[in-house]
């Protein structure tokens, strides 16, 4: 069985000669302006109003940028710089930075904890009940080096020098 799938689903219909309802619209409400500013106004008024008029209605027409109408533009413009665009990032607790906080409740440090010997510490002093320092508890030939992301959180990791 075959199914046609409709081709130009974004194009907008041709309903008044080549121009589109919506651009049909733009175009008119010009004309409407221009025949109002013809009687009430001089005469040099109403050319620079015709002109100003039909400009804008042109622009809202016809213009597209990267394929949104100039309307969806400028009111997305208008929402950006009317709003406030502050972002700032809060810590759930300020008055207590974390690696001060861990060392006061565990006794280990920041960076025992990441690199992960004060877990290997840990579970050898359990297996043997001996208390071993974690800088004994590498293996010979492992190095691990601390890195701080963007977001300021500090990290461990293993590493692997190539040669």
């Amino acid at each position: 069985m075959q199914f046609q799938v409709p081709q130009f689903i974004e194009t907008e219909d041709k309903i008044v000669g080549p121009f589109s309802i919506r651009q049909f619209i733009y175009i008119g409400a010009a004309g409407i302006v221009s025949f109002f500013l013809y009687f009430t106004v001089e005469l040099w008024l109403w050319v620079l109003g015709t002109v100003f008029s039909l400009a804008l209605a042109m622009g809202f027409a016809f213009i597209k940028i990267e394929g949104r109408d100039l309307t969806h533009v400028l009111a997305a413009a208008l929402n950006f710089y009317w709003k406030p665009q502050t972002y700032v990032w809060q810590p759930e607790h300020p008055e207590v930075p974390k690696s001060e906080a861990l060392e006061k409740e565990a006794g280990i440090s920041l960076e025992d904890v990441l690199s992960g010997a004060a877990l290997r510490n840990a579970w050898r002093g359990l297996q043997t009940g001996t208390k071993v320092s974690p800088r004994q508890v590498l293996e010979k030939g492992e190095k691990y080096q601390i890195f701080q992301k963007l977001s300021g959180e500090r990290r461990a990791a293993r590493r692997i020098d190539y040669r």
